[in-house]
């Protein structure tokens, strides 16, 4: 059951960051087609901001009882900060932190003393880790990496008990953000494609059925169906920018006992020669069990689990901003 619950977790966290870790991109599609396979430019600043939800109902239908038991838990992160890419192959990201925060079952805990400092990220195949936020008195140190703008004086000030004390919370938070598996966007959508507003075509579930199978559960193509939709182009950033739009949608259809629904919005930039500026997700995923047959007390009885998944992550090229604002994470949308 734990694995089945987890499917759509990993197919929506790989959505969640698609685009921003990939590799070189191959020959560019024809002028006036609509391109899903940019890549970041390695050694440019870019603003990112993360913010996720995630919530996980667990409920037991017994028999003869109104009011089942439920059980519910909650994550949520917040997250700003500058992303430089300083390798694509083998991946290597450099993210200052802003801003990092997350909410576990409501109780909320603030890793504020953390900003400026920078957490140098590499990845070997396709699992991002060698996230040096270590957890000894060294560990304020270790965190900054090449790049950072921290001086060793304000290295010296920052290394206080509060931030040793933070540092493996901060560790495991960064490392969630960035260890989804590394899906393209052009996977599901295709590389590029000449399409007219309101135009909507078949879109390829692949690779969230090798997700799904690899957490448990082997579904036929048929068991899943997958939609792209381009709709009109927008501006991003205070209407500086164009962008692309295609709508994602994904759903199951007619498994016994396991349901999900996974729609994403992304924005394109209309060259193509980034990732997507924003990729905004809602996923749903249902799991029931039937308790066993001859368990005193609990013949025909289910466990349901939902898992519900939103998030919002944007992330645009600094030098495409046109303002340098001192506060400029809170300026990032429209």
């Amino acid at each position: 059951m734990m694995k089945l619950r987890t499917a759509i977790v990993f197919c929506c966290a790989a959505l969640l960051t698609a685009g921003l870790f990939l590799l070189p991109a191959p020959a560019g599609a024809k002028d006036g087609e609509l391109r899903f396979d940019g890549r970041p430019k390695v050694g440019e600043p870019y603003v990112i901001s993360v913010n996720t939800r995630q919530v996980r109902t667990y409920r037991m239908k017994l028999v003869g009882i109104n009011n089942p038991p439920r059980r519910r838990e909650t994550h949520d992160i917040h997250a700003v900060g500058e992303l430089v890419y300083q390798s694509l192959d083998p991946l290597v990201i450099q993210f200052k932190v802003e801003v990092l925060n997350q909410t576990v079952d409501g109780v909320k805990t603030d890793y504020a003393p953390l900003a400026g400092m920078t957490a140098i990220v590499r990845s070997s195949g396709v699992n991002l880790r060698d996230i040096p936020l270590g957890t000894d008195e060294d560990a304020a140190e270790s965190v900054l990496g090449g790049g950072s703008a921290s001086s060793a004086s304000d290295t010296k000030k920052k290394t206080t008990k509060e931030i040793r004390e933070m540092l493996p919370g901060a560790r495991r938070l960064i490392a969630s953000m960035f260890s989804a598996p590394l899906d393209h966007p052009e996977e599901y959508l295709g590389k590029s494609r000449k399409v007219k507003p309101g135009e909507k075509w078949t879109a390829s579930a692949k690779p969230m059925l090798e997700a799904i199978k690899a957490n448990g559960l082997e579904l036929a193509e048929d068991k899943v169906t997958a939609t792209a939709t381009y709709n009109n182009p927008s501006k991003f950033y205070e209407g500086n920018i164009l962008a692309q739009n295609v709508f994602f949608l994904a759903e199951s259809a007619n498994i016994p006992g396991y349901d999900f629904k996974l729609e994403v919005h992304f924005q394109f930039p209309d060259d193509g020669d980034d990732p997507p500026f924003r990729v905004e997700r809602s996923a749903t995923e249902v799991v029931n069990r039937a308790i066993p047959e001859g368990v005193p007390g609990f013949s025909g009885s289910v466990m349901d689990c939902v898992t519900t998944v939103q998030s919002d992550v944007a992330m645009i090229r600094k030098s495409k901003m046109k303002a340098k604002k001192k506060n400029w994470f809170l300026d990032l949308f429209d």
